[in-house]
C-alpha cells in the first residue's frame, strides 16, 4: 500500500509541473504509443529527489527501493517511467549487485513494461550502458544474450548499451555478435539500433564497421545504414546506401 500511495504522490507532484505543449510535442513524436503528462526528463529529477525524502523511501533498505523503482515502469505514463530509469541511475545502479539487478530488469521485459524507443533508449544509456562500463566483459555477455530475445526491446536493449564502450576494441567481439543477431530482424527499431551503434563505432574504427556492413548488407534497411555511415565520406555513404539500395530492388 506505501508503494502505490507513494507513486499516487510521485503523479501528483508531476503533474503539477506538467506543460501541455511539451505533452503534446511528445505524443505527436512519439506517435501516440505511449501517453505523456508533459514532463521534461531533466525537470523530473528534482521532484523524484523530494518525494523520495518526503515519503521516506529514502531510507528503505536498497532491495525494498528497487521494488518501488520497478514499480514505476508499471504506470501507464511516459513520465513515471523515466522517473524510475532515473531512480535506476542515481540511487540503485551502482550500489546493489549488477547480476541480481539485471534479472530484476528482465522482469521489464517479459510483462511488456518497456514498449517504446523514448523509455527502451533512455533506459540503456542512463542504466544499462552505464553498468556495462563498469563490470565489463562479464556484463557484456549477458547483453549478448539478451540480443537474442524474442521481445523487440529486450534485443535491442541487447545493443545499444554497447555505445557507451563504442571506442573499446576489447568488445568488439561482443558487438559483432549482437549486430549480426539483431540486424537480422524485420523490425526498423532492430535494424536502427545497429546502425546507431555502429555510427558511433565507427569514429573510432571504420574498418570494423566496413567489414560488418560488407558482411551484412543485405538485411540492412536504408534508414540504418544511413546512420551507419553519418561518420563516413559522402562518396562512401553514397556507395553503401546505394549498396544496400540494389540488394533490396533485386530481392523484391
Amino acid at each position: 500500500m506505501m508503494t502505490k500511495d507513494a507513486i499516487l504522490r510521485l503523479q501528483q507532484m508531476l503533474l503539477a509541473i506538467a506543460d501541455e505543449n511539451i505533452r503534446q510535442w511528445w505524443e505527436l513524436y512519439l506517435r501516440g504509443v505511449i501517453p505523456f503528462r508533459g514532463v521534461g526528463i531533466p525537470a523530473i529529477r528534482r521532484p523524484l529527489a523530494d518525494w523520495r525524502k518526503v515519503t521516506g523511501i529514502a531510507s528503505l533498505p536498497e532491495a525494498e527501493q528497487l521494488q518501488v523503482a520497478l514499480a514505476l515502469f508499471e504506470q501507464p505514463y511516459a513520465e513515471d517511467k523515466m522517473a524510475g530509469v532515473l531512480y535506476l541511475q542515481l540511487y540503485l545502479q551502482d550500489r546493489l549487485p549488477w547480476e541480481s539487478l539485471f534479472k530484476a530488469y528482465e522482469s521489464l521485459y517479459s510483462r511488456r513494461l518497456i514498449f517504446d524507443w523514448n523509455t527502451c533508449d533512455w533506459f540503456c544509456v542512463r542504466v544499462l550502458g552505464p553498468t556495462l562500463m563498469r563490470e565489463g566483459l562479464p556484463c557484456a555477455r549477458v547483453l549478448r544474450s539478451w540480443s537474442e530475445a524474442p521481445y523487440l526491446w529486450q534485443a535491442r536493449s541487447g545493443v545499444v548499451p554497447f555505445i557507451k564502450v563504442a571506442g573499446n576494441a576489447s568488445y568488439y567481439p561482443d558487438i559483432e555478435a549482437v549486430c549480426s543477431t539483431v540486424i537480422r530482424r524485420d523490425e526498423c527499431f532492430a535494424k536502427t539500433s545497429v546502425g546507431w551503434l555502429l555510427r558511433d563505432v565507427s569514429r573510432y574504427d571504420k574498418a570494423f564497421v566496413r567489414g560488418f556492413v560488407e558482411r551484412h548488407y543485405l538485411h540492412f534497411s536504408i534508414e540504418a545504414i544511413q546512420k551507419v555511415t553519418k561518420y563516413f565520406s559522402m562518396s562512401e555513404t553514397t556507395e553503401y546506401v546505394e549498396m544496400v539500395r540494389r540488394a533490396k530492388l533485386s530481392s523484391a
